[in-house]
């Protein structure tokens, strides 16, 4: 594409018409920008050896599509399979038990950004309906990671690509994003499933706080943790795709409102430490300064391995370097999280996913109940279930089923809400900045600022992505990779995983976590890092 049309996109992009849109921080990619076409012909070229799409338009499909000016335009953007789209039409959670299904509507955070320019250029693959963390379950195979650090030997004596996983469960998107195949990519975050696939595929991957962006179109898996997420190469670009994005939406009722979102502005803009560092100036030789980072101490975990703990060093080093203050914090109650997190997540993944019955929605087994079964409904029930839902997923539902049930609900759903609640309030307790949720009147100017942080520095994940065929791999080792990441889905504050360094070729990532509300410091803080 020449200079000319560029600036002339470029122009276009700031038409008059969608100055809502636009954000309080202009933030520049370091990335040349990729075209729609362009990325339609890196899908035509790397998408048969890293199986990222599930589905993609083609060349011709996008040359017959209106184009439309606004901020994106022109912007191919990947969606995860989990995200109803108009074109391409199916929306199959990567499961047998949707594989054909159209959705009658299309997702919010997808209308929004066609009306901005961009164009979906495809769905990508996934763990099934978003249960995994290594894209191992999904009905497309597995996505593979786009770094390949070295050819390893066979026992037959040939050599062949090591091969790792892209995370999961939006490994798809990382690793379409990781590849050059789209500009940005959405995701859907329940427990790190944004956070650790742009971790191991060494781009930026961004779970905003609950209730930002609208879910309405994402299909259920855990609805008090679900959250659509954003990729991308750098934070730029994903600012500017949160800034289309997160708006209200009068078809989710769990999406803020208007006054949470001026409540949570007013409280954001009465800290006066924060005036002069929430502006990504490079030029100044201290940017941050007046921000305090918190290093939480529980996630020196036993796991977590040597290159991860350099990476994470060095990137507190470098907001120190940047005029931050980095102090030690704790968070007791951390170690329960995970434990925690699955009874819940369980629990409510049983609940929504018992509309896929095959008469309300999805598939139907062709199987025929015997004559002694015929008015038996649960058969019919329990044939299509079997047939259209992986094992990996009907482990899930049968654990929350029983974790819901009147035997164990006070041995394991209860305490795991209260544990939740208690990890919230230790959140509240480390951050300068009141919950926006419960506080209702902006900060008292004071020349000191008060105690607590403004974010807080950790790893995104232990060690860097495994090998797809590690003989070690367990289900237990599966469910302890989201061990860095699902503390603040817990409390539905944003957080944002950044590339730091790599280990043995493969990427690491580092995670900044932020207060409830507080999306545009943590974006501010990640642009630096």
């Amino acid at each position: 594409m020449s200079r000319s049309v560029r600036a002339l996109r470029l122009k276009l992009s700031r038409h008059a018409g969608f100055q809502t849109y636009a954000g309080s921080r202009q933030y520049r990619s370091t990335f040349a920008p990729i075209t729609v076409l362009e990325a339609l012909e890196a899908i035509s070229e790397r998408n048969p050896e890293l199986n990222a799409f599930a589905s993609h338009i083609t060349p011709a499909e996008a040359s017959a599509s209106e184009s439309r000016e606004g901020p994106l335009m022109d912007w191919p953007i990947a969606v995860k399979a989990n995200i109803a789209t108009a074109r391409p039409s199916v929306t199959s959670c990567a499961s047998r038990a949707l594989y054909t299904y159209t959705s009658p509507f299309q997702a919010t955070v997808v209308d929004s950004l066609e009306r901005a320019g961009a164009a979906v250029v495809g769905k990508t693959n996934m763990d099934e309906f978003g249960m995994g963390s290594k894209n191992k379950f999904s009905i497309y195979g597995s996505a593979l990671n786009p770094h390949t650090p070295a050819l390893v030997a066979r026992q037959d004596g040939m050599t062949e690509l090591d091969r790792h996983s892209p995370g999961g469960s939006s490994g798809g998107s990382a690793a379409a994003v990781a590849a050059g195949m789209c500009r940005a990519a959405l995701g859907s975050d329940t427990g790190g499933s944004v956070r650790l696939p742009a971790a191991w595929c060494g781009v930026v991957g961004f779970k905003p706080t609950f209730g930002r962006i609208s879910r309405h179109g994402l299909v259920a898996y855990g609805s008090s943790l679900d959250t659509v997420g954003i990729m991308a190469r750098d934070v730029a670009d994903v600012q500017s795709v949160f800034d289309i994005v997160a708006v209200p939406d009068p078809l989710d009722m769990t999406c803020m409102t208007s006054s949470l979102r001026a409540r949570i502005k007013a409280l954001a803009s009465s800290r006066p430490w924060i005036t002069q560092a929430h502006r990504p100036n490079r030029s100044e030789s201290a940017p941050l300064a007046g921000i305090r980072v918190g290093i939480p101490e529980e996630y020196w975990v036993n796991e977590l391995s040597e290159p991860a703990l350099e990476s994470w060093r060095a990137g507190a080093s470098r907001l120190a370097a940047l005029g931050c203050e980095v102090v030690s914090v704790s968070l007791p109650h951390t170690p329960s999280a995970l434990p925690a997190y699955y009874a819940l997540a369980w629990a409510e993944a049983s609940s929504n996913l018992a509309r896929y019955d095959g008469i309300r929605y999805g598939r139907r087994s062709d199987i025929r109940p015997d004559t002694r079964n015929l008015q038996n409904a649960s058969q019919k029930y329990a044939n299509t279930r079997g047939e259209g839902f992986g094992a990996e997923v009907q482990r899930r539902i049968l654990l929350g089923t029983y974790v819901m049930s009147s035997a164990a609900s006070e041995h394991y759903f209860t305490p795991s809400q209260k544990i939740r609640r208690l990890i919230q309030e230790e959140f509240d307790n480390v951050f300068a900045l009141p919950n926006a949720l419960s506080a209702t009147q902006p900060l008292a100017l004071s020349a000191s600022r008060p105690l607590g942080v403004d974010v807080l520095l950790f790893p995104t994940a232990t060690g860097a992505a495994p090998r797809l065929d590690d003989q070690e791999d367990s289900r237990v080792a599966n469910y302890v990779n989201d061990v860095m990441t699902v503390p603040a889905s817990l409390a539905g504050i944003p957080a944002i995983s950044i590339p730091a360094g790599h280990a043995d070729g493969m990427p690491l990532g580092l995670q900044l976590v932020a207060q409830y509300g507080d999306d545009d410091l943590l974006l501010c803080v990640a642009c630096h890092l």
